[in-house]
């Protein structure tokens, strides 16, 4: 974890439609893997981080072939002291590549030496194939237990795509006034965190505060289960929408083999609320998260598919706005989950959100215009098995919520030392970010005062983005001579794909991770 300076542009336009991917790792077997004669040449700056916990930084690109990496390189060790001149690493030495945009201090907080006790646990090779994680996890006490609370800006996977998160959390003060969140990275990844704070909503004690889309935070009361929720199949799913609980809804297999075979590619929940027990105000209330289909696409054809090829594709292609908004555009047509509301004939849009990752459930709610009529039909549509769902309610009393944002009073690391320097990075959303790699935690302390219980809701903010690292894996077996372009793809194929992986990654995902230290 290091602090880093840099002056980077924000495409809002852009990020407000561009990729909700995961950030977990995902594999899928590719049975013609090209034959890699020589090295393709990458001249974006790269950075090689090997299973011996050591760093090797080449700023002027470098060759990548089956067996190493070459180019005029620097190695620092695992404290970040040491450094010597290198012009070639092993590709079998190399837990994952990246790229950078910005010099590199090789000064750190804390000690690199977690991702070399993950290689000596696991096995590189084991590394490679499945680790838990996603872009920051945050963490919280619960009964004294740790438990997960939030992902944040999961769909940012580059420095154009930097975007602020809110994310719903069920945490209390402590006694003294204290609220205190363990911030992770547990994937092979580099995370930016440009700023991070706690905002706390105050409602009555019958109320549920809950993000909102379009816009803002809104109180909901008297939630109620839907007089009838049924999906695509046409199967009632209402009893499994009931309540917060691990009765789960995913894709009926058969509509999702429908849809590889000329089927309807989207797939929906039609919710249907009597006019009898709501009024004019009424609020959906969602507990979801993603699949891990959207990693299969970060993974499989963005990554994986043109291995050495994707290491320009992140550092170089994904600066230019032309390509974040071919991006953009191709997402918006294909991803995300859209609400709509039955007004007469027709189905008229209400809102579209793309921001879910698949590791923590998010709790969000969105206002349902008045439409007339004896009932309110509302529908979920979404890409075949995008997203599982944990619950659907809907409540009849809804009102916005005014914000309190509290900065962070103190930020500790995994030994409890204080990282004053951090605390100050972290209150602003500026130009500088915190740098924190795989195996890194901090923990993040907010004085929020006392309050009554049940009367406050605290929500996480952040703002960043992060990186992937290519794993040499992916370099040996890639099938592509060219980097990711969505006109090369089509949602059957990556519907066909996900289908042939998804039991093996949905059972290896919670299986292996990067040790915290």
């Amino acid at each position: 974890m290091r602090l880093i300076s840099a002056r980077r542009t924000r495409a809002i336009l852009i990020v407000a439609g561009v990729t909700a991917v995961a950030c977990v790792i995902s594999t899928t077997t590719r049975p013609r893997a090209l034959e890699v004669h020589g090295f393709e040449q990458v001249t974006t700056p790269v950075k090689a981080h090997l299973v011996n916990g050591s760093v090797v930084i080449f700023p002027t690109g470098a060759s990548i072939g089956a067996s190493a990496v070459t180019g005029m390189g620097q190695r620092f060790d695992a404290t970040r002291t040491a450094v010597q001149h290198v012009s070639s690493v092993p590709l079998d030495s190399v837990l994952g590549l990246e790229t950078y945009e910005r010099h590199v201090n090789p000064g750190r907080t804390l000690l690199y030496g977690t991702v070399t006790l993950a290689a000596a646990t696991f096995g590189a090779a084991a590394l490679a194939v499945a680790i838990f994680g996603s872009c920051p996890t945050i963490y919280a006490d619960s009964a004294g237990t740790q438990v997960l609370q939030a992902e944040s800006f999961s769909n940012s996977i580059a420095p154009l795509l930097a975007r602020r998160d809110l994310d719903r959390l069920i945490v209390n003060a402590d006694s003294a006034g204290i609220v205190r969140l363990d911030v992770r990275n547990e994937a092979l990844e580099t995370h930016y965190i440009d700023h991070l704070e706690l905002v706390e909503f105050r409602h009555r004690a019958n109320e549920m505060a809950l993000p909102a889309t379009p816009a803002g935070v809104i109180a909901v009361s008297d939630i109620m289960v839907p007089g009838s929720v049924r999906d695509g199949a046409g199967r009632d799913v209402r009893a499994m929408m009931a309540a917060d609980d691990d009765a789960v809804f995913s894709t009926d297999a058969g509509f999702l083999a429908r849809a590889i075979n000329g089927g309807p590619v989207e797939d929906h929940l039609d919710v249907t609320v009597p006019r009898s027990v709501v009024g004019d105000t009424l609020a959906l209330v969602l507990r979801v998260r993603a699949s891990l289909l959207s990693t299969t696409v970060l993974y499989h054809y963005m990554l994986g598919r043109p291995g050495v090829h994707a290491l320009d594709w992140m550092g170089k292609d994904l600066a230019r706005i032309t390509t974040l908004a071919k991006l953009a555009n191709w997402y918006a047509a294909n991803f995300g989950l859209r609400v709509s509301v039955r007004d007469g004939d027709e189905w008229k849009p209400v809102a579209r959100m793309v921001n879910f990752g698949p590791v923590a459930w998010r709790s969000i709610g969105v206002l349902v215009p008045p439409v007339a009529g004896d009932s309110v039909r509302i529908r979920l549509s979404f890409l075949a098995d995008e997203f599982r769902f944990d619950r659907i309610g809907v409540a009849p009393h809804a009102r916005m919520l005014e914000p309190r944002a509290i900065p962070i009073t103190r930020i500790t690391d995994a030994s409890g030392n204080p990282r004053d320097a951090v605390a100050k990075v972290l209150r602003r959303a500026d130009a500088r970010d915190l740098e924190t790699h795989p195996g890194d935690r901090f923990y993040a302390e907010f004085d929020v005062g006392p309050a009554r219980a049940g009367t406050r809701t605290f929500m996480v903010g952040s703002e960043g983005y992060y990186t992937e690292w290519v794993r040499a894996q992916w370099i040996r077996t890639a099938t592509d001579s060219v980097p990711f372009s969505p006109s090369r793809v089509t949602v059957r194929d990556i519907l066909r794909t996900w289908q042939l992986s998804r039991d093996t990654l949905e059972q290896r995902f919670f299986a292996r991770r990067v040790p915290i230290v």
